[in-house]
């Protein structure tokens, strides 16, 4: 794969994720003010029970990537185009039945977790978010083969026409219906982008029928082998939020759902800033694996530094501005909301420097080690929640899903660095990163306890402000700014060049 498609790819991920993100920003502080953050905190919760439903999907989405790379390098677009057509085929059909079979499970449970008032409305909203889930495992089918393309650019222009949409749909349909207007903006966005995926598809593919009606059952149970791992990752995945959400349900009630709902989309937004990127080393690794493996390795190790450099500023700058944050988001200064971003960001750094070796695994179709860190994650999760729950309360189920987070992220790290014989002088050489460390830790701590220091507001407010800066200013000054500068400025003169 070229250089240069690598870097249109990343910097669309990057693109899609800014505006995803804006959107998201508008989008809950309309909901907030429409519906308010009971409903927010409902909507929140179905949309994670009805995600749990995904274990019909046998992984397939997640195949995909990996055997359309595979079958585009070696030239077989016959294949490529009967692996999109059974996936689909197969996701339509399982998926489909554990929704019908699942929606009285999922009812029943809304009745445990939602408080009485607001259960006949849950309920009434619940088959307009299996449908709409529906629509959308099928769309990621598409989406994933164009990822195997090597054209994620493409998926997030879909991604960012499709948030586009719903914001407005929302914007029109939820004063007039309420939550169920936000239902139904949902389902009007996934089938718009289903057609547009499925029409890009055909563009690459023209061998692709106008309905996906071939199933091939060689290449289901070829593609259905590395789906098995894969599905295990995306059950314990699936799991995490719903049971999260029920827990904090439970032990703090909707409303801090409905914060800890708002607190996760943004960190993981600002997450995927870095983790999509990075996810493009799927289908380029899958590509080296078929035909230059030895190059992995230093891909890898250029990978996690360059993750390092990204994620640790950006953390940082989100813990200190957490408070800023609530106020202009909230409207006011929120400290359960304020409280969960801590922590949140804490277990998601954490989390964002495994992605290298959990793409890594995925491109050479070695997933024992993120099936491993997945379970670990979803069994520390359960048993953590409901002790610290019972113990303190929602924000304990908060403090034991970063525990879990953190400690089940480090086994793939840890796991994949033993079995390549990594030190990690190679991957974070002190000399380069000892300024950086410094000055993001020490600005955290300065942030956290200015307060009990100072008691002047506009000072505090002066000081804090000017910390971001400091640490952007550290940011600039790293070698790896100027390495990450240059290639980019390289690759672009190159295509000029040949324009």
């Amino acid at each position: 794969m070229k250089k240069r498609q690598i870097l249109i790819n990343a910097m669309m991920s990057t693109a899609q994720i800014v505006i995803v993100g804006g959107v998201l920003f508008i989008l809950y502080r309309f909901l907030l003010k429409t519906i308010g953050v009971e409903q927010l905190g409902v909507w929140s919760l179905i949309l994670a029970m009805t995600s749990v439903t995904q274990i019909a999907n046998l992984g397939l989405s997640g195949s995909i990537v990996k055997y359309v790379a595979k079958y585009v390098a070696r030239r077989d677009t016959a294949s490529v185009s009967r692996v999109i057509q059974t996936a689909a085929i197969s996701a339509a059909l399982f998926v489909g039945m554990v929704l019908l079979i699942g929606y009285p499970f999922i009812r029943w449970i809304i009745s445990l977790v939602v408080p009485d008032k607001y259960i006949s409305l849950a309920i009434s909203i619940l088959p307009y978010a299996l449908l709409a889930f529906w629509i959308m495992i099928i769309t990621s089918i598409f989406q994933s083969g164009l990822d195997g393309l090597h054209r994620i650019d493409l998926r997030c222009l879909l991604l960012m026409l499709g948030a586009i949409i719903q914001l407005l749909l929302s914007f029109i349909l939820t004063p007039i219906y309420g939550l169920m207007g936000l239902a139904y903006s949902n389902i009007i966005k996934n089938l718009l982008i289903l057609i547009c995926s499925w029409v890009l598809l055909r563009r690459y593919f023209p061998s692709l029928p106008l309905f996906p009606y071939k199933w091939d059952k060689s290449l289901f149970k070829e593609i259905i082998g590395y789906g098995i791992s894969f599905q295990v990752i995306s059950i314990t995945t699936m799991l995490y939020d719903p049971i999260t959400k029920a827990l904090l349900s439970k032990f703090g009630g909707l409303s801090m759902v409905g914060y800890f709902e708002m607190a996760s989309k943004m960190i993981q937004q600002l997450r995927a800033l870095l983790v999509s990127a990075n996810q493009v080393l799927v289908p380029a690794i899958a590509d080296l694996y078929e035909k230059i493996p030895e190059k992995i390795q230093s891909i890898y190790i250029s990978s996690y530094r360059l993750l390092f450099f990204l994620a640790l500023p950006l953390y940082s700058i989100i813990i200190i501005l957490n408070p800023t944050i609530s106020k202009i988001w909230i409207g006011h200064q929120e400290n359960i909301f304020i409280l969960f971003s801590a922590l949140l960001s804490i277990g998601w750094f954490i989390n964002t420097l495994n992605a290298p070796a959990y793409f890594a695994f995925l491109g050479i179709g070695n997933l024992r080690w993120n099936v491993i860190g997945h379970v670990s994650i979803g069994l520390l999760n359960v048993g953590l929640g409901l002790l610290f729950g019972f113990l303190f309360d929602g924000a304990g189920v908060v403090v034991a899903w970063t525990i879990s987070l953190i400690l089940g992220s480090s086994v793939i790290n840890l796991s994949y660095h033993i079995k390549n014989k990594i030190q990690l002088s190679e991957l974070l050489p002190l000399d380069k990163n000892k300024l950086i460390i410094l000055t993001c830790l020490s600005s955290i701590l300065f942030s956290l306890f200015i307060g009990r220091i100072i008691s002047n507001t506009r000072l505090i407010n002066i000081m804090v402000t000017s910390l971001p800066i400091i640490i952007l200013i550290c940011f600039w000054l790293h070698p790896m700014r100027k390495k990450l500068f240059g290639w980019v400025l390289d690759e672009v003169l190159n295509y000029k060049a040949s324009a």
